[in-house]
């Protein structure tokens, strides 16, 4: 099971009363030698940037070099095979603060609301008397979805880096949890600026409105030739702006200090499609969309590693509670990734995604294969991450065994989510049956 531990899902919720375990993905590779467990209560800042792909920065081998993000890398813990939970930043960011799946927390869409009963990342550290706060770029206007649980500052910025650098400043000899979540507009601004004179084929913009409209329809408008051409031209730069945007961060973040004392979290709260399945943005779950770059480094850059495992956002929490030393609240689906740092976890290595959009897509990562399909395994795609990261070429046909266990587990999945959500709109109906409890112990769900 992942990390070989056991992740109880809230009892209130299970009617079958027994304790449920999700079997996710731990174990470790080592790079420069296997980090050392490093518990204490410095700082923790979390920077989760919206449309950001893993194969977009040198560190993961785009072509160009991503400066800020490849130094980074450098003195940082890089999971090469990290998944976001969904497809939008506010769901994945729910997903990433309470350690709980969107069907589980309620927050599977934007405009749905993370659950009151949820127990927040910022809840669980301001108990224990952290100082907290988060600046979140959006609409000024926008409800924060639940998502300031916890937060005794939650500020929508149009600049949120530079306001929260400003904050960890003053706060620099505190214990804090700090979030940054966004840098998606202010890039798309500067790209304007950086591109503009640079070839943009005429009429670009009103094309990428009608592709963007045409989504969900019976006849989606594909992006070609030079349109898509520019489009990728357009992702580089914003990439570039972003990787800029990070340098000035970490200048601010040494000036203050905590390069010897915080625990620092970049990631990718969602990834970028361009087109490789018809998609430009993204609401599928696709790898260019749910693989995400997840960069930790810990005080004083002293653990160097990559792990090749797979692992999700939704294990960040527990992961930084117990390296803050602090407790885990109950029924939480994620689990500490400090197994997979050490090198002490045991397979299966499996991540879960999912979205109300793109007719309730799900992503299954396991065994170097990834299944994309809808409720239930209906229209299952099968794809081998290593040979295929953009998943081309369906295997579904030709490996019909791997297929069928990928399936099963998806099941399984979809049953303790539903079991355990906290909205009741989405909870299970009916309690589990002798036959799905069967087939739960036989992968290793329930014990």
């Amino acid at each position: 099971m992942k990390q070989n531990t056991v992740r109880g899902l809230a009892v209130a919720l299970v009617t079958c009363a027994l304790a449920v375990v999700l079997a996710m993905s731990c174990g470790g590779d080592g790079g420069q030698g296997s980090a050392e467990k490093t518990v204490g209560s410095g700082p923790i800042i979390i920077i989760a940037v919206e449309g950001l792909r893993a194969d977009s920065l040198g560190c993961y081998g785009a072509p160009a070099a991503t400066p800020a993000f490849d130094a980074l890398a450098a003195e940082s813990l890089r999971f090469e095979w990290a998944f976001a939970q969904a497809p939008q930043a506010q769901p994945s960011l729910a997903a990433l603060l309470s350690a709980l799946y969107p069907t589980s927390n309620g927050l599977r869409a934007p405009g749905d609301e993370l659950a009151d009963e949820a127990t927040t990342l910022a809840e669980a550290l301001a108990a224990a008397g952290w100082q907290t706060a988060a600046f979140v770029e959006g609409d000024a206007a926008a409800s924060d979805r639940g998502l300031a649980q916890g937060f005794a500052i939650y500020q929508v910025r149009p600049s949120p880096g530079a306001a929260a650098a400003d904050w960890m400043a003053a706060h620099a000899e505190e214990h804090f949890l700090l979030l940054v979540a966004g840098w998606s507009n202010l890039a798309l601004e500067q790209v304007s600026g950086l591109l503009a004179g640079s070839g943009r084929p005429e009429g670009f913009e009103q094309r990428v409105q009608e592709v963007l409209a045409s989504r969900g329809t019976a006849n989606p408008i594909a992006f070609e030739g030079p349109d898509l051409e520019w489009a990728r031209t357009w992702y580089a730069a914003r990439v570039q702006v972003i990787d800029a945007l990070l340098d000035g961060f970490m200048t601010a973040f040494r000036a203050a200090g905590l390069d010897r004392r915080a625990t620092l979290v970049v990631l990718g709260s969602t990834g970028f499609a361009l087109q490789e399945h018809g998609d430009l943005l993204g609401e599928s779950l696709y790898t260019p969309v749910s693989r995400v770059p997840l960069l930790v480094r810990y005080p004083g850059g002293s653990a160097v590693q990559t792990v090749s495992k797979v692992v999700e956002v939704v294990d960040l929490m527990p992961t930084l509670l117990e390296l803050a030393g602090q407790s885990l609240p109950a029924g939480l689906q994620g689990a500490s990734l400090l197994p997979v740092i050490s090198g002490g976890g045991q397979p299966p290595y499996v991540a879960f995604a999912e979205s109300p959009q793109a007719g309730g897509q799900r992503l299954v990562a396991l065994g170097g294969m990834a299944l994309v399909s809808g409720p239930g395994g209906a229209g299952a795609e099968l794809y081998d991450l290593a040979a295929d990261p953009l998943q081309q070429h369906d295997l579904a046909a030709a490996q019909a065994d791997k297929l069928a266990v990928m399936v099963r587990h998806l099941e399984a999945w979809e049953k303790l989510v539903a079991i355990a959500s906290l909205d009741p709109n989405l909870r299970a109906a009916e309690d589990l049956d002798e036959e799905t409890l069967k087939q739960l112990k036989s992968l290793g769900y329930i014990q």
